[in-house]
């Protein structure tokens, strides 16, 4: 899940060093001490600013080295008499007039630079081209007419777009408008015609105040492990949503809890689980309980105890309890007991899923992560030429189905369980 990180950087948690496209391989032993009886209970380089325009004008700030994105969190660069010196900010708004005054006036302000777009496409493309160099995107509220479409989009590119503070423009400052920006999510509200120093005050205060609620460049990257029974679960459930936060970021870990001999050869099974991981950018890990008998005890617990101890992940994804397969909910159980202490627990949809599966939370994803999701998918091969349920096209019209939940073209569903409300960020 928006696009976001949304826990703030813990104390003392252990960190991992993962590169994106790169499946680490671990296995996972079992032990004999007892787990605590609980139920379930609630870049050492920055990128640069390669492929980005010049500042419109022509001219800009004095020169300020900064090698990449400004971290977010940390202060400002050195000021040279300007209050925006060092931040890179897109405006869009459909007044191109009204957009073009706000520019000016953000690049009279010391803006390192400024991008202006009257369309929607074009203010979306600006951020997916350069999620981490944008620092603040100023976008007008009749860009979006429909209010609750407004929010959605809002809690979207927070997700989305972390290292990007949104600031909702709006020709009044009304309390709809204030409660809009509140519900999505969006770092401040600004009038429309405000002017220099009240625009700069307002821009400052909204990279700063996303800054201390978000992280950033310089804050740890979120940590999400993703528990399944067999190998192609994980896949099957959360392949789009695995794609779309590794390439946000995220550091993310597949576990399969057995070997799928029931399915086929255990060994090419691994394989092509390992694979899959790989195709996602998902590190790996495989414990070795018997196919079709996988239960709820201590040792399963504690097998996933241990990864969740390495992982120190701030999302937790499972099976849901909503599940004909018996080891589907088996493995659900062990893992709300083994991640009884990660704040947020979710739980994703397989082909097993009853109708009891009720979902309430909805990630929207795009075309390239529905095709990494069909692409691991295929790393299966074994499964996939038997299987109906992986049948591409049922998969990729079961992700349009759930797209109307979000306004985006493909969504993937999930059954929140657990949501720790005080972190004060979106799910995923």
């Amino acid at each position: 899940m928006g696009p976001t990180p949304w826990l703030l950087p813990g104390a003392g948690r252990p960190r991992r060093a993962v590169r994106a496209g790169a499946a680490e391989t671990r296995s996972v032993t079992t032990n004999d001490d007892d787990s605590e009886a609980l139920n379930t209970g609630s870049a050492d380089e920055a990128p640069g600013h390669e492929g980005l325009p010049e500042p419109c004008d022509g001219s800009g700030p004095p020169h300020v080295d900064v090698a990449g994105p400004l971290p977010l969190g940390g202060p400002l660069p050195p000021d040279y008499g300007h209050e925006l010196s060092g931040l890179r900010i897109v405006v869009a708004d459909q007044d191109a007039a009204a957009g073009g005054h706000l520019a000016a006036g953000l690049r009279e302000r010391g803006a390192e630079w400024v991008g202006e777009t009257t369309g929607m496409e074009d203010f979306l493309r600006m951020l997916r081209d350069h999620p981490a160099d944008v620092h603040v995107a100023l976008w007008h509220e009749a860009l979006e007419p429909d209010p609750a479409r407004r929010v959605a989009l809002l809690d979207t590119w927070l997700r989305e777009f972390p290292d990007t503070a949104i600031v909702l423009t709006a020709d009044r400052l009304t309390s709809a408008s204030t409660l809009t920006a509140l519900r999505g999510g969006a770092a401040e509200v600004l009038r429309r015609g405000a002017q220099g120093a009240e625009v700069a005050a307002v821009v400052r205060h909204a990279y700063r105040t996303h800054a201390a609620r978000h992280g950033g460049a310089g804050g740890e990257r979120p940590r999400m492990l993703v528990v399944g029974a067999h190998p192609d679960d994980a896949e099957i459930g959360a392949g789009a949503l695995i794609h779309r936060r590794v390439r946000d970021g995220w550091d993310i870990t597949v576990l399969v809890m057995s070997r799928g001999s029931f399915g086929g050869d255990p060994d090419r099974r691994s394989q092509e689980a390992r694979h899959a991981a790989e195709v996602l950018g998902a590190s790996f890990d495989m414990a070795d309980f018997p196919d079709g008998h996988i239960t709820d005890a201590t040792e399963t617990v504690q097998a996933i105890e241990q990864v969740v101890a390495r992982v120190a992940p701030d999302l937790l994804l499972v099976h849901s309890e909503h599940d004909t397969h018996q080891d589907h909910r088996a493995v659900h159980r062990a893992a709300l007991v083994a991640g009884r202490r990660v704040p947020r627990v979710a739980c994703y949809q397989s082909p097993s899923a009853t109708v009891n599966f009720s979902p309430n939370r909805f990630i929207g994803v795009r075309e390239e992560d529905v095709e990494a999701k069909l692409e691991a998918i295929r790393a299966h091969r074994s499964q996939s030429d038997t299987r109906a349920y992986l049948d591409e096209g049922l998969i990729r019209s079961t992700a349009r189905y759930w797209g109307r939940f979000t306004g985006d073209a493909y969504a993937e569903p999930l059954e929140v369980v657990r949501y720790s409300a005080e972190l004060g960020r979106s799910l995923v």
